[in-house]
């Protein structure tokens, strides 16, 4: 037998594999979009007007709120607690307008609008909890609320890019 005619089955066989590992993505696509609530979310991240993280716990010294706004502008209000002995503080930044589209756009991939509206640990009652905000033009808002880290793993993605994100945001504090 020649080289070509011993690589023609193989390549016959690939083929048929490509075809089979097509087919099987093509339908566990259709059925992860079902278990969605539907078709798959847009990744177009256009209709997002604003982002927002807000974290507390009751044992912190401080909750804090992050507002990402597609227009540039950014605000970190940290809440004060009186028996902590602290108080609130304002800083506003600017997000760039690249970093505020991944960011719309990773929500949207990761079947944000489609997720639950609360993963509550109730074993945790006084656990930290955060809330995620996506605003769309329009002025539809999908909140998520969350304690003690529960919920899919696309929010735990989600929220470490809202606190990459804040990391590199120069903010300047403003007096109260």
């Amino acid at each position: 037998m020649t080289r070509s005619s011993l690589a023609a089955p193989l390549r016959r066989k690939n083929g048929l594999q490509r075809s089979l590992l097509a087919l099987f993505l093509s339908a566990s696509t259709v059925a992860f979009g079902d278990s969605l609530g539907g078709a798959q979310e847009s990744t177009d991240g256009a209709a997002i007007t604003l982002i927002s993280m807000e974290k507390d716990c009751f044992g912190c010294s401080a909750g804090e709120r992050l507002v990402l706004r597609r227009d540039g502008q950014a605000s970190l209000v940290l809440t004060g607690k009186a028996r902590h002995g602290t108080q609130d503080q304002l800083s506003l930044g600017t997000v760039g307008a690249e970093d505020f589209e991944a960011l719309a756009r990773l929500t949207l991939a990761q079947g944000f609008t489609a997720l639950q509206d609360n993963y509550d640990d109730t074993l945790s009652r006084d656990g930290a909890w955060t809330i995620i905000s996506v605003e769309h033009s329009g002025g539809t808002v999908k909140q998520v609320f969350r304690r003690a880290g529960a919920g899919p793993a696309a929010l735990d993605v989600i929220e470490a890019a809202i606190q990459q994100l804040r990391g590199r945001i120069a903010f300047e504090r403003k007096h109260p």
